[in-house]
Formats: structure tokens, C-alpha cells, sequence
């Protein structure tokens, strides 16, 4: 089994709701690289936005490492 990473760019602060996910083109051998990598693009997504851009729309990242068949 791999796993697929899909993430959501979010704000909590109006009803303006999340982002269009963005689907990693990686897949990953276990749960547990998914979800490191999901935290370490998480980062970079939010350092890209800047400090004020992030505090101004309460923005937050979901993730979710989807299980994909591989034959």
C-alpha cells in the first residue's frame, strides 16, 4: 500500500472555507512519511504566505495521506 498526500489551504477566520487541494505528484511508502511530509510542505505553504497574510485570514493547513493500491 502507498499513500497519496493531499493538502488544504484553509482559512478559519470567514465562511471563505479552503483552497482547491493540492495533490502531491509523490506517493509514499508508509503513513508515516506521508504525514512527515505533509507537516514539512505545511511550513513551506505558510512561509511562502508571509507572517501577516497568515495572522490577517487565520489560516491553517489540512492533510490527508490517502491509501492508493499499487499493483
Amino acid at each position: 500500500m502507498k499513500y497519496l498526500l493531499i493538502i488544504w489551504v484553509c482559512s478559519f477566520l470567514h465562511e471563505k472555507g479552503c483552497l482547491e487541494p493540492i495533490q502531491s505528484p509523490l506517493t509514499y511508502n508508509s503513513w508515516y512519511e506521508c504525514t512527515r511530509d505533509a507537516h514539512t510542505q505545511s511550513i513551506k505553504l505558510m512561509s511562502g504566505m508571509g507572517y501577516k497574510y497568515v495572522n490577517e485570514y487565520k489560516i491553517g493547513i489540512k492533510y490527508n495521506c490517502q491509501p492508493v493500491q499499487t499493483y
